[in-house]
């Protein structure tokens, strides 16, 4: 297998390196935005293919969910998280599948000029999928607010995490989902982030394997670099737990929203500009 990664410039793994200690910074401070802050800017401005980044964070995320899952294991419910975190995994291979199938295409009966002009434009439609999907990450941790329930009816259950599933396998982001079901649940504040963090837990190793099993070399050079990058995890986030237990949670919230705003319409409105 050929290491890809080590064929990258020296500029892309100082932005790599970057990128994952503000992905993890970010994690540490409020609690989310590893994948939806990482991925689009590795993807769109540093050049890296979509699997191979996603596989990437995918480590980043393990890392962090597993260290928060055992530091919060005495507020999980572990029964609780059994039927959504199987229902999220069962529904990562369609949304695996739905990126493979998007990058992929079919350019066998065309030219190589021609084949080369899809790619952009498959290129080019999912940069603006994900635009939109920050977008709507963006309006739903900013503006949503919901009242706690004592038992929510099960069909929500398998939506959520069924989407959740199905967004975790095609652009990393399944969170966004599970994070809106957890905010109807009359749950503590330990109890909510330990449920998070061991759903998030449970989707990575899965999420990994299928990477690694339909995208082959790109996908494992992603985990390779995701790997070597644990240092970075490691710091990003213990200076990001440090500073946001110091700092107005709610204000550094509001501007990492904004900042993933600015990345979404970015990722959005590029491709118009650059037809």
């Amino acid at each position: 297998m050929e290491l890809e990664f080590l064929n990258f410039e020296l500029w892309q793994y100082i932005v790599f390196a970057g990128v994952f200690f503000c992905s993890c910074f970010l994690q540490g401070v409020i609690g989310f935005g590893a994948g939806a802050f990482g991925i689009p800017i590795l993807f769109l401005f540093v050049g890296f293919p979509l699997d191979t980044t996603i596989a990437a964070i995918t480590i980043a995320s393990m890392t962090q969910s597993g260290l928060g899952a055992w530091k919060l294991q005495r507020s999980i419910k572990w029964r609780s998280t059994l039927r959504p975190g199987l229902v999220r995994i069962l529904f990562i291979l369609p949304g695996v599948l739905l990126l493979q199938w998007l990058m992929a295409g079919d350019d066998s009966s065309v030219t190589k000029v021609v084949a080369e002009s899809m790619a952009d434009e498959r290129k080019q439609m999912i940069q603006q999928m994900l635009g939109v999907i920050l977008i709507l990450i963006v309006v739903c941790k900013r503006y949503i607010r919901i009242d706690e329930q004592k038992e929510l009816a099960t069909k929500w259950e398998f939506i959520a995490f069924s989407i959740s599933g199905v967004m975790l396998g095609f652009v990393g982001m399944g969170g966004p989902a599970v994070a809106i079901w957890v905010m109807f649940q009359p749950w503590t504040a330990k109890q909510s982030r330990g449920f998070l963090f061991a759903m998030l837990f449970y989707g990575m190793i899965p999420l990994a394997l299928i990477l690694a099993w339909r995208f082959g070399a790109s996908s494992i050079n992603g985990l390779i670099l995701g790997a070597l990058g644990l240092p970075i995890v490691f710091i990003g986030t213990a200076v990001g737990i440090r500073i946001g237990n110091r700092l107005d949670r709610k204000k550094l919230k509001s501007y990492a929203l904004l900042a993933l705003f600015l990345i979404g319409l970015s990722a959005l409105l590029r491709p118009l500009f650059t037809s």
